[in-house]
């Protein structure tokens, strides 16, 4: 026997590695690659020689990284990848939600705003951020609108 039916297992065994990194096979494929990768080194062990074995040994040490590093660079690019779906939204928009509330209340700088920094609404503290305009602490603001968990504030006039 020649060395054309493990090299043909070991290139089935890279096929077969590289499906299960591309379909979600809940690890059958993997368990199928290590099956026929396990059946081509007992073929090389039992039926070539200490040169074929140290060879095919080389040729592993060398090509199994190389194609780790391959496949799952392929996996973020891959179409069957982004096929896949985690779900809608950022899974903020209850948060997104609760803090729109406060848009038109009333809050205090719990520290000069220049024109970044922090407002407080009862007892809760927020970050904030005014048109330009400098609020000096303590000073009452209005919240404008809210994007992400940043407040857009005006100063009250006194």
């Amino acid at each position: 026997m020649k060395f054309w039916l493990p090299l043909t297992l070991q290139i089935l065994s890279f096929a077969v590695a590289f499906a299960e990194i591309m379909l979600p096979s809940f690890g059958l494929l993997a368990v199928l690659c290590a099956l026929i990768f396990a059946w081509s080194w007992f073929l090389i062990v039992t039926r070539l020689g200490h040169g074929a074995a140290l060879g095919f040994g080389v040729a592993d040490l060398i090509l199994i990284p190389i194609f780790i590093r391959f496949a799952f660079a392929y996996l973020g690019r891959s179409p069957i990848s982004h096929q896949t779906s985690l779900g809608h939204g950022s899974g903020l928009e209850a948060k997104d939600r609760e803090l729109q509330r406060h848009v038109g209340a009333t809050a205090l700088a719990d520290g000069p705003l220049r024109p970044t920094g922090r407002i407080r609404i009862g007892d809760e503290t927020f970050e904030a951020q005014t048109a330009g305009e400098f609020v000096e602490r303590g000073a009452s603001v209005k919240v404008v609108s809210v994007a992400g968990s940043r407040f857009a504030v005006e100063k009250i006039p006194t």
